[in-house]
């Protein structure tokens, strides 16, 4: 059995997914007690035929690599996709991290090892220690607004929400996991909201952006997906009003 699940939820990343592949099962093979799920939320672009080809490849010359695709058949949103794959995953340790790979995977063994004591550990762009560079300032300024929204209509103290880095206790995912009612962009929100109101230790660890990693090809719309998410920030906090957590 693993003792660390390491999810990739994937949309639409044909024109990027070789590199992605290739990574995952270098990181793998090198990881025998890892295994790692490639969550595509329904692509349109061919991208899990690709991946279904390039696993065939990768791990007939890696094959103590543990990495398999989860194709789910159509899109249904980020937070959907990693909670499908948590449903998927047989470790004690979760974690996840965008499908880009924003950020390198030697750095989840800095998760790892917070998880040690802690329930739910987030990786931290803005923390002392870490590094976000090549980011486009209009884009780091939005991303810095946001995160105060978050601080202040869902009390939430994280320097970082939206870093797309998290480990989790399996016990406390499965909790937190089984209340989401927020698939979308907002899900990371969602989650350190409930891990906040049901208890649980976290902590927030420093993280890199990796030179390779573009935001040119980011999936938010600035504006327009901003907007919904401070929607969602009051729906969540309404929905906890009503009792659904």
């Amino acid at each position: 059995m693993p003792s660390l699940s390491l999810i990739f939820p994937i949309y639409n990343e044909r024109s990027a997914i070789d590199r992605t592949v290739a990574e995952v099962v270098r990181f793998a093979a090198t990881r025998p007690e890892c295994e790692c799920l490639l969550v595509d939320d329904g692509s349109r672009d061919g991208t899990p035929v690709r991946i279904a080809e390039l696993l065939a490849e990768s791990l007939a010359a890696a094959p103590a690599a543990n990495v398999r695709l989860l194709a789910l058949p159509r899109n249904q949103g980020k937070g959907y996709a990693i909670r499908a794959g948590f449903a998927e995953a047989a470790g004690e340790l979760f974690c996840f991290t965008d499908g880009d790979l924003p950020y390198s995977l030697d750095q989840v063994a800095r998760l790892e090892e917070k998880l040690a004591d802690h329930d739910v550990v987030i990786g931290s762009r803005n923390l002392p220690g870490a590094r976000n560079e090549g980011v486009a300032r209009r884009r780091q300024i939005l991303g810095s607004t946001f995160n105060r929204l978050a601080q202040t209509v869902m009390g939430l103290p994280f320097r970082d929400t939206q870093a797309g880095l998290k480990g989790f206790r399996r016990d406390a995912a499965r909790q937190i996991f089984a209340k989401l009612r927020t698939y979308d962009f907002s899900f990371d929100v969602e989650v350190l909201y409930l891990a906040r109101k049901y208890g649980h230790r976290i902590a927030e660890v420093p993280v890199t952006v990796s030179h390779e990693h573009s935001y040119k090809t980011s999936k938010i719309k600035l504006m327009k997906d901003s907007l919904r998410m401070l929607r969602d920030l009051f729906q969540i906090r309404f929905d906890d009003a009503r009792g659904l957590y």
